[in-house]
This record gives C-alpha cells, sequence and structure tokens, in this order.
C-alpha cells in the first residue's frame, strides 16, 4: 500500500471529495449556530432548542435501515442526492420563522446525513485506488475537528452581522459544491447492487458483523467509547466554572483543547499513515483516552486538567481515523455501507445516553467524580473491545 503523501494529494478524485466534504463541514458549523439563534429568537425556549437538536440526531437511530442503500444503490447517485436534498432544504429553512416547519426541515436533514455518511465511508477505498485509507481518512477527520473549532466563530459573526438567513444560504451553497465534486469522482458499483430484497439484505449485514471479531469490536466500541466519554459533556461547564472558578473563558478553553487535540490527533495519523497498522492505534487510543479523563478528573490544577484534556482528545481523534481504516480495510466492499450504518448508529445511541446519564451523574456526584467514573469506564470498554477483537468467532473472511 502507498504511505506516500504526494500521491494521496495528487490523486485528483480524492481531492475533489476532500474539498467538497471541508467545504459542507464548515457550512454545516455555521448553520447550527444559526439554528440555535433562530430558535432562540422565535421562542425563547431552551426546551425548543433541545427539540430541534434531537430530531437532527434521531434520523441517525435509522442507520442500520438506510446502510442497505449504501451497498444496494450507486455510490455516487446517493452521494449526490443526498448533497442537493439538504441544498433545497436549507434554502426552505432561510424562509422558515415556525418552529414545527424547523423541526421537519431539520429532521428530513438528518434523514440525508443518515444516508450519506455510511456511503462516503464506504466510498473511500474505491476513491483512494490503493492509496493510504489511513491518511485519507486523517485528512478528512481533522478538517472536521477544524471546522467545528472555527466553524461557530465563523457562524456567529455572519449571524450578526448579515443574519440567519444567510448562514442557512451559505451551507447550502456548500452542499451544491459538494455535490458537484463528488459527481466528478468515478465510483465502482458496489457488488451488492441488484441483490436480494430489503430486508434480506439488512439481516445479511448483521450477520455478517455478528460472525466477525475485529469489525463487530469496533462497532462495539463506537457505541461503548461515545458512552463513557461523552459522559463527561455535561461536566465541562461545571468543571470550568464551579471546581476552577474560571469562568466562561475556562470552559471555552476546556472545549477548544478537546478539539485542539483532536486536530493533532487526526495530524499524527496522516504523518504515521499505515506504516503501523491502524489497529493497534485504535486499542492505544481507547486507553490513553481513559488515563485523559481520569487524569481530568485528578488535577489539582486547572492547568494540568487542560493538559489532561488535550491528551484525551487526541486520542479521540487518533479513534476516529484509526477506526474507520480498520473496518474499510477489513470489511468487503458488498459490506461497507451497512457495517458503516451500524457504527454510526452505535456512535448517536452512545451520545444519547450519555447526555442523559451524564447530566443525573453530575447532579448526584459533581463533575470531578463524572471525570473520573468516565475514565474508568472508558478503560473497562477498552479491554472489552480488545476481547472482542480476539475472542474466536465463525470463519468468515475479513476483507
Amino acid at each position: 500500500m502507498d504511505t506516500t503523501g504526494g500521491s494521496l494529494l495528487d490523486n485528483p478524485r480524492f481531492l475533489q471529495l476532500w474539498v467538497g466534504q471541508a467545504c459542507s463541514f464548515v457550512g454545516d458549523a455555521v448553520s447550527m449556530v444559526a439554528l440555535v439563534i433562530l430558535v432562540v429568537q422565535l421562542t425563547g425556549s431552551a426546551a425548543a432548542v433541545g427539540s430541534v437538536l434531537l430530531a437532527r440526531l434521531l434520523p441517525t437511530l435509522a442507520s442500520p435501515l438506510v446502510g442497505v442503500y449504501a451497498d444496494r444503490l450507486d455510490r455516487r447517485a446517493v452521494l449526490v442526492a443526498s448533497d442537493l436534498v439538504r441544498a433545497l432544504l436549507l434554502l426552505t429553512m432561510v424562509f422558515a420563522r415556525d418552529l414545527m416547519v424547523l423541526l421537519v426541515l431539520v429532521f428530513l436533514m438528518g434523514l440525508a446525513r443518515a444516508l450519506f455518511n455510511p456511503t462516503i465511508r464506504a466510498a473511500f477505498p474505491s476513491v483512494v485506488e490503493g492509496g493510504d485509507l489511513a491518511r485519507a481518512n486523517a485528512l478528512v477527520s481533522g478538517t472536521f475537528s477544524v471546522s467545528v473549532t472555527l466553524g461557530p466563530a465563523l457562524g456567529g459573526l455572519l449571524v450578526a452581522t448579515v443574519g440567519v438567513g444567510a448562514a442557512f444560504a451559505l451551507d447550502a451553497a456548500t452542499f451544491l459544491v459538494s455535490a458537484l465534486l463528488l459527481s466528478r469522482i468515478p465510483m465502482p458499483r458496489s457488488p451488492a447492487v441488484g441483490g436480494a430484497g430489503f430486508g434480506r439484505e439488512l439481516k445479511e449485514g448483521l450477520a455478517y458483523l455478528a460472525k466477525t471479531r475485529v469489525p463487530l469490536a469496533i462497532v462495539a466500541g463506537a457505541f461503548l467509547t461515545m458512552l463513557t466519554i461523552n459522559l463527561t459533556v455535561p461536566a465541562e461547564v461545571f468543571l470550568a466554572k464551579r471546581t476552577f472558578s474560571t469562568g466562561d473563558a475556562g470552559y471555552g478553553l476546556l472545549v477548544g483543547v478537546w478539539g485542539g487535540g483532536m486536530v493533532l490527533g487526526s495530524a499524527l495519523m496522516a504523518v504515521v499513515g499505515d506504516r503501523v497498522g491502524a489497529l493497534p492505534f485504535y486499542f492505544a487510543s481507547i486507553f490513553v483516552a481513559a488515563i485523559g479523563l481520569a487524569g481530568t478528573g485528578f488535577a489539582p490544577t486547572f492547568v494540568l486538567a487542560l493538559v489532561a484534556l488535550a491528551v484525551a482528545g487526541i486520542a479521540n481523534g487518533i479513534d476516529d481515523v484509526a477506526a474507520s481504516t480498520v473496518i474499510q480495510e477489513r470489511v468487503p466492499d458488498a459490506f461497507l455501507g451497512r457495517v458503516f450504518s451500524l457504527n454510526f448508529f452505535g456512535l448517536s445511541a452512545g451520545e444519547v445516553l450519555a447526555y442523559l446519564a451524564g447530566g443525573a451523574l453530575v447532579d448526584a456526584a459533581g463533575p470531578r467524580f463524572t471525570y473520573l467514573l468516565a475514565g474508568t469506564a472508558t478503560a473497562a470498554a477498552g479491554l472489552l473491545v480488545v476481547l472482542l477483537a480476539v475472542t474466536p468467532v465463525a470463519n468468515v473472511r475479513e476483507g
């Protein structure tokens, strides 16, 4: 496998995919800020903001169903159609001033995203064409991390100077750019195209995953680590403002350090590429994240807490890149869409449960204990993932 960065960046198919994704990542971050501001302007209700965020997340829970289409249909057509649909929905959102209308539009956006995400990950191996999958995933993942770090500030500035409609229009334009670039990328049809019925293909995907060691461990790990690590999200603001008395600026630093760590983790994987192998990095990242979270809970000073969180953020960035790379390398193309859809389902389910449990945990035991428990639980999740990966199962070819 080619591990030279030059060959990957000389690949016009990957460059078009990367640029398209970078544009839509920034647009999403901008429009997310605009959406929250619009809902607050219309309702003044935190519950309304929560309902919109829930409407955005719920469609991802249907990922195992839409994953069948990621393997059954022409992937380029699915990706382009998903982008065009989202552009149309965002242009409609420019004129929406009713909460129920916004909820419907956001839900439909989530459905399109739930179809797009596993499909784009499944298309990576054919787009990279034998190049360095780890480096390709790292570049896209790092771009996403940068966008969610800088995009909200751009969104706030845009809304303050031009208005929420301009932010939605900008995001729509980024999806049109992405659709145009993706339409120019040749993608071979999945071997699953034209196969059995929907129900049978869904069952085949589940059966395949259940009989493989490493892909099953990665999917299980997505759920478990998202659940254990994100227990700390509700604790962040309390750790900064109550435990260390650093106020809003301290809270911003906590969030920023985590995001910066994720960028560094992606950069590390981009440098290392496939020269070591993604699976050892994946295993190590879980335990390093556990140490970072526990270290945050033990930290006697705010500076040391920031250092520990940076370590956990780096590990999280490595995790994202390594997990995707392992799946792409080990799962046959005909099952990639379904396996990635199950992976995204695990991430979403873990996120929902983490926010619910994390909030209750912070109220009951405080932010320090929440970080300590999250670190311990993440280490336990890592042990379970390793056991799943090494436990013999039925003889099914992985890759």
